[in-house]
């Protein structure tokens, strides 16, 4: 029996029982306590939602030791701190050591367990300005008086930004910044550069953050402490957005009013945006010839105001259709730009930063040159001669010295004729063709006293050598006359009659100096006489008006409440382009200055 067969052995049953391996139960530990390692190096390693590691490269990043590069940073993460986001920072030592050893600011950011990067590259445009001496008005020991033998330097810069997810395999989020400094020295402008694109960049790189999906999660969780973090983002690109889309509609409002308030005898035709800040300089086959100063509207983060950028102005040829043709970008224009009837060249004065005055020239090929650049003199109201060869304008030695009268040629800025005024009066002067100027001129009264001298209208020829006059109309006594304007073959001249009563309109043929007077309806300035001669449209009382030489009939162009100024003809006569004022409708201290025309009946 097999009962029997097992006692007989004398083995105890026990033994038969199998022993347990412990060696599956360690590879089960060892497999939970190196998946709990690995879950741990994850989530040491893991992105921080909100970390953002801001990589600008603007001379250099700010960890290479650039330091635009560091006030830009270091201004974009303040923003970023005080919004709820949580923005690399330098000045730790061991990020320090990360940033030095990355191969790129990808890994760098994936080092410092940043989730998002921002990027950009801007190479600033340099500008060195050759102005000498001390600006205009100050003496060496004035305040901000610069030093003998300085110049000046202006930087441009402008370029895309770009947020990126590092989990993001698709292209970044990107816009644009840009901006604009100058100052005596370079490391002093790059500052200030970098000071200005650092508010752009807060702008652009924010909502983009919060529009990010990783960034909405959190905003969706019932994370709290992290909801409370964002909270001020969040209210900061919402305010945003309602107050940009609030100044957008304050704009079209604008421009809505001013199309239905005109009641004038013809249909105006803007050629501006609502918003725009444009001076109105000649009228030539292009178009206007235009100089912007416009502005971008954005949120400061700290205050929550509705801020403007100021951008570099323009000179620009506007064509009826709306199409420009930008002809120079700068910091500034002092007056309105000129250009020859033929539409080139086109001369403008460039202000330096309050530094220099310039007389700049942009010749047909597009190029600009400045004949003059002067730390002392101001060039006001230059006018180019038919043919592109001179022109005229007033020189001021100081900032509160009176104007001479000076003609220059465009070829070398050479001068070709001066007038000094002598403690006399200028009222205007007016080309009447190539080398042929139109000035009106009162001479000082003598100082013994007596009858104070008449003012007179004289005709310079220009060709001649020395120029001479050639031609004198004597005014007379009791009246003034002011703001010549000239038909485009030069025999006819309007201007402002003051005398008796309100001022008045009157045409004078040059050849034979007649004199006819004109009853304008009311206050009459800035005549603008049409190519042939026939009519004349003026600023009556700020607004547009139209008088016809034969009849001495009076005509509203333009009726509204906006101040109307400056009428120039176009070419063929057919219009008339003038400037519509009025006040910002989002920043009160900022007036706009709109280019509209209206068609002559």
């Amino acid at each position: 029996m097999e009962g029997a067969e097992g006692a007989e052995t004398g083995v105890d049953s026990q033994h038969f029982v199998p022993k347990r391996r412990i060696w599956p139960a360690l590879l089960v530990f060892g497999a939970l306590l190196a998946g709990a390692a690995g879950y741990g190096v994850w989530l040491w390693r893991r992105p921080a939602p909100l970390r953002v590691l801001v990589a600008v490269d603007l001379d250099g990043t700010w960890w290479e030791g650039s330091e635009p590069a560091a006030v830009l940073a270091d201004r974009v993460a303040e923003h970023l701190t005080k919004l709820g986001f949580e923005p690399v920072r330098g000045g730790d030592p061991e990020v320090a050591a990360v940033l030095e050893k990355a191969s790129s600011p990808e890994d760098a950011a994936r080092a410092l367990r940043a989730a998002f990067l921002v990027t950009s590259v801007l190479t600033p445009q340099v500008i060195e300005h050759p102005v000498k001496g001390r600006p205009a008005g100050a003496t060496p020991e004035a305040p901000g008086a610069q030093p003998q033998g300085k110049g000046y330097v202006e930087l441009r810069a402008e370029g895309p930004i770009a947020v990126r997810h590092l989990d993001d395999d698709g292209a970044p989020e990107q816009g644009t910044i840009s901006s604009w400094s100058g100052a005596p020295e370079k490391p002093e402008a790059m500052r200030l550069l970098a000071r200005s694109l650092a508010t752009m960049a807060v702008d652009e790189v924010v909502p983009r953050l919060l529009e990010h999906p990783t960034v909405k999660s959190v905003l969706e969780s019932s994370d709290i402490k992290r909801l409370a973090q964002l909270q001020p983002a969040k209210d900061y690109v919402k305010y945003r957005k309602q107050r940009l889309a609030q100044a957008t509609e304050a704009y079209d409002a604008f421009g809505q009013q001013r199309r239905g308030q005109e009641q004038g005898a013809g249909k105006v035709t803007y050629h501006s945006a609502p918003g725009a800040a444009d001076t109105l300089g000649t009228v030539g086959p292009a178009g206007a010839l235009v100089k912007t100063a416009d502005v971008t509207p954005f949120i400061s983060p700290g205050s929550l105001d509705l801020n403007y950028n100021v951008r570099m102005e323009t000179v620009v040829w506007r064509a009826p259709d709306g199409t420009e043709k930008p002809l120079w970008t700068g910091y500034h224009v002092f007056s309105q730009p000129s250009a020859a009837p033929e539409g080139a060249p086109v001369l403008f004065v460039e202000d330096l930063f309050g530094w220099a005055k310039t007389l700049t020239v942009v010749g047909a090929d597009g190029k600009a040159r400045r004949l003059r650049v002067d730390p002392e003199h101001r060039f006001v109201g230059p006018e180019v001669a038919p043919g592109g060869k001179l022109a005229a304008l007033y020189d001021r030695a100081c900032r509160e010295c009176a104007g001479d009268l000076l003609v220059v040629s465009l070829d070398d800025g050479s001068e070709r004729y001066l007038l000094p005024l002598d403690g006399g009066e200028f009222h205007g002067f007016a080309w009447l063709g190539p080398s042929l100027l139109a000035h009106l001129y009162r001479p000082a009264p003598p100082p013994e006293g007596g009858d104070a001298p008449r003012q007179a209208l004289s005709i310079v020829d220009l060709g001649k050598t020395p120029p001479a006059i050639v031609r004198k109309i004597e005014v007379p006594r009791g009246e003034t006359w002011a703001n010549p304007s000239a038909s485009a073959d030069g025999r006819r001249l309007a201007l402002v009659q003051f005398g008796e009563g309100l001022p008045r309109l009157a045409t004078v043929e040059v050849e034979t100096g007649k004199l006819t007077a004109h009853d304008p309806g009311g206050r009459a300035d800035e005549p603008a006489l049409s190519p042939d001669g026939t009519r004349i449209a003026f600023n009556r009382e700020g607004d547009i008006a139209l008088l016809t030489v034969a009849t001495g009939e009076t005509l509203a162009l333009t009726s509204n409440r906006f101040p109307e100024r400056s009428p120039r003809f176009s070419p063929d006569g057919k219009r008339v382009y003038f400037q519509s004022l009025g006040q910002d409708p989002n920043y009160p201290r900022r007036q706009v200055a709109l280019i509209a025309s209206v068609e002559v009946p």
